[in-house]
């Protein structure tokens, strides 16, 4: 015999499905992903180089040379209208090695410019060439980041232990995406002990999607994954915040009661049931009794 304990963290309005995505560099075949991702009602946050703002240039990488033009500034605040900036550093440097000023500079700078645009606090982070060391986190940390992706796929639907270190699911050109988009929409409970919730997070840069000529691969995957009632469609800053408020939940003693000093509503339940319950921003609640298995 033993008791399920129903204080684990379910997604907003007690959905057990998040999907997030995650693209870099601010470049004009952004214009063109927005409208799929508008198109389909998904959410994705977008990593610029603000010192680059305007520049023109093309990347092959190994493969089909294609343009890689940033886009201007003043383009920035209506295209990314509804989804979510972030930093990707001022000039794109490689932080790793460098000393901890150059990569405080690098990005405070570009967190300064993309909240003048922005008009409120930026406090994303993608690693250029997903490169980091100790001395980038301490860096992070010093500037206000709260959370930085990195380029490592984990083939996991997972929620980090760390946001400094977020490793994504896989690169949207990963040969099991739609294998893990299918072990993500499935119903069937997770392998997780500690949380149901899954988590589905895609990252590349759009001008991929050029070189490869495969946009209607993309909008397959999108097609697939929007429209699901269980699904909540997040950026990547809304999916921090929403973890960083049930992991800043209080219980009582006897494990009976939680309070949730944070802004916003957090809901719990169990990992082999359906029930859940809301806990409201500045008040407590009673937890869902144990279950015995």
């Amino acid at each position: 015999m033993s008791l399920q304990v129903n204080d684990r963290m379910l997604w907003p309005k007690g959905k057990r499905k998040a999907f997030t995505l995650s693209y870099d560099d601010g470049i004009t075949q952004d214009k063109r992903l927005i409208e799929l991702l508008n198109k389909y009602g998904v959410k994705a946050t977008f990593n610029l180089n603000s010192g680059l703002f305007g520049q023109s240039g093309a990347v092959s990488a190994g493969k089909k040379e294609v343009s890689h033009i940033k886009l201007r500034e003043e383009e920035i605040a209506v295209l990314y209208k509804g989804h979510e900036m972030a930093a990707h550093g001022q000039y794109h440097k490689c932080m790793a090695g460098m000393d901890i000023a150059g990569c405080v500079e690098e990005i405070l700078e570009s967190r300064k410019a993309l909240e003048r645009i922005e008009g409120r606090p930026v406090t994303g982070f993608a690693y250029a060439f997903g490169a980091y060391d100790e001395v980038v986190l301490k860096a992070l940390e010093a500037a206000g980041i709260a959370y930085a992706r990195t380029i490592d796929a984990t083939h996991k639907l997972e929620i980090p232990q760390n946001f400094l270190i977020w490793n994504p699911t896989c690169h949207h050109d990963d040969e099991k995406i739609f294998e893990l988009a299918d072990e993500f929409l499935s119903d069937e409970f997770g392998s997780s002990l500690i949380t149901p919730s899954k988590l589905f997070y895609v990252w590349g840069h759009s001008y991929e999607f050029d070189q490869c000529d495969n946009w209607g691969h993309m909008e397959e995957f999108i097609s697939k994954m929007a429209g699901h009632d269980d699904v909540w469609y997040a950026t990547n800053g809304e999916i921090r915040e929403y973890v960083e408020a049930y992991r800043r939940l209080l219980y009582s003693a006897e494990g009976k009661t939680v309070y949730n000093p944070s802004a916003i509503p957090v809901y719990l339940g169990g990992i082999f049931t359906k029930e859940y319950m809301e806990v409201l921003p500045g008040q407590s609640g009673e937890l869902v009794p144990p279950h015995i298995l």
